[in-house]
């Protein structure tokens, strides 16, 4: 189980890593926002961005769990699961999918996964 603190560690390490977007997904809507560096804790919502600019706030609990992803065609991301395992968002690391050379920084993937990827770290981001 990974606790509400190590997420909201890990996630604001992500952030730090600068180019990253957040996608939040439903069914009938998705929203992707670029350029959040700064996350603040509230009582019940986490704060990714700013109040009065481009924000979004997340239900962080404890028992939700985070994990990298590196799909063989898109970016490395880590993904925040609730309680029943359904997905509240991705973080987006931009610039790490292999399968778009014209955009790819093979330098900046090889941090994503060392800091984000490795088991060594799983205590922050599964």
């Amino acid at each position: 189980m990974t606790s509400r603190d190590q997420i909201l560690l890990a996630l604001e390490a992500a952030l730090r890593f600068g180019e990253t977007s957040i996608i939040v997904r439903s069914s009938d809507a998705i929203a992707e926002v670029h350029g959040l560096l700064t996350l603040r804790q509230g009582t019940e919502w986490t704060t990714l961005g700013e109040e009065g600019q481009t924000h979004v706030h997340l239900k962080i609990e404890n028992g939700c769990t985070l994990r990298y992803t590196q799909p063989t065609e898109g970016n490395a991301t880590l993904e925040l699961s609730g309680l029943r395992g359904d997905l509240i968002c991705r973080v987006s690391f931009r610039g790490t999918n292999q399968a778009r050379p014209e955009n790819y920084n093979s330098e900046r993937a090889a941090q994503v996964r060392e800091r984000f990827g490795h088991p060594a770290n799983e205590c922050a981001t599964t």
